[in-house]
């Protein structure tokens, strides 16, 4: 009959870690972390707790089972290897919902691709959205760090995202500029057909293709203009025969290239 395991010096290794990282705790948060009946047991005793244990105490302390047990950072090569199988199980699963909303863009819109003309804005494209935390908490940091504004407003659209609601377009020339620029790449609202007075629309014109602007109501029954930010190009007449859509209104700039310093 073989010896059972000695795992004395490894529950002694863990039991001094959990202590560190208690003070730590202690001086972050200016009070002594209260030791609960899960936290007595694993610190009193030489028996393996499990990783559920382990996984309860590392979230009370705002550290990680990694960082407890001691183990190694992941290396960049091992962040490359997390980050394919994570593409991968996105577009296996469609978690986006990319393919889905192709599929509602066939119903939805009335031109395909290969016959839109492109003039201020190319195909409208499902919105993609990657988050990649890449950070790594340091050891006794905790897991979590404060989000930021723009995250925190990219994590409310994802409702909006998997449900096809938001498409991206680019921007072509400069008619727009300087609101929105050449290569500019702006998120539509399809489902804001109704816009504003002022509100920046994306149309298609039938014969003269995607045309973005300043909404407005024109003074005859019917009518409607797109007005231009940049003073050199003439404001675009929408009649009333509606050989145009008005396809959503632009809500934010998703994308901008960033220039190089000129001379």
């Amino acid at each position: 009959m073989s010896p059972r395991p000695d795992y004395s010096e490894d529950m002694r290794r863990l039991v001094a870690m959990i202590e560190r990282r208690m003070s730590e705790y202690d001086a972050r948060h200016r009070r002594r972390k209260r030791i609960d009946s899960t936290l007595s047991k694993t610190l009193s005793t030489t028996k393996n707790p499990g990783v559920f244990t382990l996984r309860e105490i590392a979230s009370s302390i705002e550290t990680t089972v990694g960082d407890l047990l001691n183990e190694p950072l992941l290396g960049e090569t091992d962040l490359q290897k997390l980050a394919s199988f994570v593409d991968f199980v996105i577009d296996r699963f469609d978690l986006t919902g990319v393919r889905a909303a192709a599929r509602r863009d066939e119903r939805r819109f009335a031109v395909t691709e290969e016959e839109f003309v492109e003039r201020e804005y190319d195909y409208p494209r499902p919105h993609h959205v990657f988050i990649v935390p890449h950070a790594r908490a340091a050891a006794g940091e905790g897991i979590e760090g404060e989000s930021s504004v723009e995250t925190t407003e990219v994590l409310h659209s994802i409702r909006d995202v998997y449900t096809g609601n938001l498409r991206v377009i680019k921007v072509i020339g400069d008619s727009m500029a300087p609101v929105l620029r050449d290569g500019n790449k702006v998120a539509i609202d399809i489902r804001r057909t109704s816009p504003r007075e002022g509100e920046v629309v994306a149309v298609y014109h039938h014969m003269a293709g995607g045309i973005l602007g300043y909404w407005r109501v024109g003074n005859h029954g019917g009518e409607f203009w797109l007005d231009k930010a940049n003073d050199a190009f003439n404001s675009v007449r929408l009649d009333a025969i509606r050989d145009w859509t008005l396809w959503g209104t632009a809500t934010r700039i998703v994308d901008a290239p960033v220039p190089p310093r000129t001379p």
